[in-house]
């Protein structure tokens, strides 16, 4: 899904994720070796990891526009309320993806066309009237799978330390900021295995 999470040449199977369309999946040393700040948290977002636009399942880009009366009704008026100008045209092929294709999101001015003024994701506020709307990979930002591999994306916006971007004089563990993204992606189970491995490699004669 992330072409640019660096490969570091260690990866950990995993076999108890809710994923489906990718059973043979592995963790990167990136999710247990990345640190972050002690205040860091998803919570103070900026959403500039938006301003390229998201990639989205395919599937799911046609849910979109299916609710998009509902979608329209949580844009503000400047926004872009045309559904046909919403998504780029190209699907392109991802096995990361469960459909096996994803299509980019339109960039309005400097972010994705769901961005309102706010940097509020419009996808995410009709989620009170549609749950899950918004794309699986933008709630699981900066945890992405990359040809079947679990990793952060840690380098589309690295100064940005009280959120995605790492420290490395950070303390927090990218288990400990990003558990929510993480069972998000992977499920509890998921989660517990992760959490498992990381203590197998603080301690591995124990």
């Amino acid at each position: 899904m992330s072409d640019s999470t660096p490969d570091t040449g260690l990866s950990y199977p995993l076999h108890h994720h809710h994923l489906s369309h990718l059973p043979r999946l592995e963790a990167d040393e990136e999710v247990f070796a990345t640190r972050f700040a002690s205040s860091c948290s998803m919570m103070n977002c900026s959403a500039k990891c938006c301003r390229g636009g998201v990639y989205v399942d395919r599937d799911h880009r046609d849910r979109i526009l299916r609710e998009a009366p509902l979608v329209v009704r949580h844009m503000e008026p400047t926004q872009e309320h045309d559904p046909s100008r919403w998504f780029e045209s190209e699907e392109l092929e991802d096995a990361d993806f469960p459909s096996g294709k994803c299509v980019g999101t339109q960039v309005v001015g400097l972010a994705c066309v769901f961005l309102d003024s706010e940097r509020r994701c419009v996808l995410q506020l009709a989620e009170s009237s549609s749950p899950g709307l918004k794309p699986f990979y933008c709630r699981a930002f900066p945890v992405v799978i990359s040809d079947a591999t679990l990793t952060l994306d840690t380098e589309w916006c690295p100064e940005e330390t009280q959120c995605c971007g790492p420290d490395p004089n950070g303390t927090s563990t990218a288990l400990d900021v990003l558990a929510y993204e993480f069972e998000h992606v992977v499920g509890k189970a998921g989660l517990e295995e992760l959490q498992q491995l990381a203590r197998a490699r603080r301690e591995p004669d124990a």
